[in-house]
């Protein structure tokens, strides 16, 4: 899968909430790192995140720009909450040779 492949891919899946398919975007011993630092580190966890993101309903963040390397892409994203408040971020995906996650990096921007 390539870098611009991979993105759609994610957000298909958040917004199906289709946490296997969001799974199986990363491997193993993938890394996400979080806004304020912290580290979710490999699948299962990964996993156990995204089942905890999608079951709260959380709002599904619509792609702005991206930009893509040979293997990564950044992708801006907002999301509106319920409230009409939106959200801005960055996501950094990093691929494996197979077009899989290694790394997941999530800016934020403003203090939210």
């Amino acid at each position: 899968m390539n870098p611009n492949q991979l993105a759609d891919r994610y957000f298909d899946c958040m917004r199906g909430r289709d946490l296997e398919g969001m799974v199986a975007l990363f491997t193993k011993d993938a890394v996400i790192v979080l806004p304020d630092g912290k580290e979710v580190a490999g699948v299962a966890s990964i996993q156990g995140m995204y089942q905890y993101i999608m079951g709260a309903n959380a709002p599904t963040p619509q792609p702005q720009a991206t930009i893509t390397g040979p293997n990564a892409v950044a992708v801006e994203i907002e999301a509106r909450l319920g409230d009409g408040v939106s959200r801005r971020t960055a996501n950094f995906f990093h691929l494996d040779a197979d077009g899989q996650i290694v790394r997941l990096s999530i800016y934020k921007r403003g203090d939210w």
